[in-house]
């Protein structure tokens, strides 16, 4: 409990940095949400030209791309500088974590905050409210726990990922590749059902686990339990899996960080 304040006082100052400078916020704002509103308008576009996807309908496709955008949001939230990561670690900077008595990680983490995470959030807030009242969802404070739980899971998943690719640069020094690998992944099948793809990519994606991301949650929230190629209560697993995989990267960055040699600087 104490760390977890501590990290929030942290991650409290590091926005608290970034809003010094008022051009800068809304700058990054703004192209958070630029970035997220055109790669939702080629959905549109496609959806306009072609009416249904996979059996979805507009509207389904926008509370499933919503679903996956809020989730990617909230991984992004803390996460938004990772980037940095590899660049800290050839250049030395990473040393001075190590030299602090709080977890490497926790400080790295609450070092900064970018803005463009908003933007994601906020665009993620719009379809989603669009999406609501216009697919059929029998809503009750049960289907809202679903929802939250799955939202949840599939923030740490995606989270979990990132961070275990990430943590590769104290042997690689460089995961760049990698880190652009996951994310076009993430961004070319996370936001569609299932059933468009091949029978081999949809068992890929169930094992990566991306599918459970947004895909399993909506399709139990939308009725459409009928399409999936495994049993039901698999849908269920979202939170189980982000759980069990926020463990695994924990282990993954610890046992990776003992390979960190500084430049010396």
């Amino acid at each position: 409990m104490r760390t977890a304040r501590t990290a929030w006082i942290l991650e409290r100052a590091a926005i608290r940095a970034q809003m010094q400078y008022k051009a800068n916020f809304i700058s990054m704002t703004l192209l958070g949400i630029i970035y997220q509103a055109s790669a939702f308008s080629f959905v549109a576009i496609v959806m306009y030209n072609s009416g249904v996807i996979g059996g979805w309908v507009f509207e389904e496709i926008c509370f499933l791309y919503g679903l996956r955008l809020l989730a990617h949001s909230l991984s992004i939230l803390p996460l938004s500088h990772l980037w940095t990561l590899d660049s800290m670690v050839r250049e030395a900077e990473f040393d001075r974590y190590l030299l602090r008595p709080m977890s490497p990680f926790l400080q790295f983490l609450t070092s900064k905050f970018q803005m463009s995470a908003a933007g994601d959030l906020l665009v993620a807030s719009i379809i989603l409210g669009y999406a609501f009242p216009q697919v059929d969802i029998d809503f009750s404070p049960g289907t809202a726990a679903f929802l939250m739980a799955g939202v949840a899971g599939g923030a740490l998943i995606e989270a979990s990922i990132q961070v275990a690719v990430a943590s590769l640069v104290f042997r690689t020094l460089n995961t760049m590749s990698f880190r652009i690998f996951v994310d076009t992944i993430f961004n070319l099948t996370g936001n569609y059902p299932l059933t468009i793809f091949s029978g081999f990519v949809q068992s890929f994606l169930i094992a990566i686990p991306i599918s459970f991301v947004a895909y399993f949650p909506a399709v139990v929230v939308l009725g459409k339990e009928g399409e999936l190629n495994v049993p039901l209560w698999v849908a269920f697993l979202t939170l189980p899996i982000g759980l069990l995989l926020s463990l695994c990267a924990a282990m993954t960055w610890k046992s990776q960080m003992r390979h960190y040699q500084s430049a010396g600087h």
